[in-house]
């Protein structure tokens, strides 16, 4: 069993409607519907007033999330908290399905288990266009350019770690660290790191998603803020990665 996790956090500005700032969730909603037909759906909201005029889909549950969520990789682990499926796909807010995403991510998934037994997998990454590393369509991946694609998009790549705009894992692979940290920023490289320590590997998919980009993290902080406050609070949780992977003092 698949569900795909979705949280979404919006606050409306002064003179805002309330409801206005829930339109990515209703274009992501929508490609859910149309390109993921049945497949369980946990929406986690956060807000002044719960999302209305949601796109038609008696797959979604649309729930409010706990008290003290402050971060996205928290509500993301609240969500992953409300499913017992075998198979989580990570989803932003403001990503766009394309219509095969899904298909692509579990045959690839497959492919994987089917010619690479003893790989213990990790996350398993869509492409998109605003997504950094080898994730992003911009990346040759040592491919060359064939009509408007990349030779290399047509092949499943490794990769150190999984930016999860769109991203598939097992449950039990989320849960062997407590699935993301609680910080904004390197939230995804450190479970990435963790994992791979643990044996674990991590792939870039065929799969592509659109992807709008900083919406929601931080609620309107801007990205030198969040860089900031993630490397401050790796400093005083996680050292060892500041130091071994961003070469930051401690």
């Amino acid at each position: 069993m698949l569900s795909i996790l979705l949280p979404a956090a919006r606050r409306s500005g002064p003179g805002e409607d309330a409801q206005a700032v829930w339109g990515d969730l209703r274009v992501a909603l929508a490609s859910v519907a149309a390109y993921a037909p049945g497949v369980d759906v946990v929406v986690g909201w956060s807000g002044a007033e719960e999302p209305r005029d949601l796109p038609p889909n008696p797959a979604v549950r649309l729930l409010r999330q706990a008290d003290g969520i402050t971060t996205g990789s928290e509500a993301w682990n609240w969500c992953a908290q409300q499913t017992e499926a075998d198979e989580l796909l990570i989803l932003g807010d403001d990503c766009v399905l394309h219509p095969d995403s899904l298909r692509l991510l579990q045959e690839d998934a497959a492919l994987i288990a089917r010619e690479a037994p003893s790989v213990k997998v990790g996350f398993l990454g869509a492409r998109s266009n605003y997504v950094k590393g080898p994730q992003n369509v911009r990346a040759a991946n040592k491919g060359t350019i064939r009509g408007v694609q990349f030779t290399s998009e047509a092949r499943i790549v490794q990769a150190e770690m999984i930016v999860p705009v769109a991203a598939l894992v097992r449950h039990d692979v989320f849960d062997a660290t407590g699935g993301f940290p609680p910080t904004n920023w390197f939230a995804d490289d450190l479970v990435c790191w963790d994992l791979a320590r643990r044996g674990y590997s991590h792939f870039v998919s065929r799969a592509y998603v659109h992807h709008v980009g900083q919406r929601a993290t931080g609620q309107g902080r801007s990205s030198e803020v969040l860089y900031r406050e993630g490397i401050e609070w790796l400093r005083r949780h996680r050292p060892d990665f500041l130091e071994e992977k961003l070469d930051v003092d401690a």
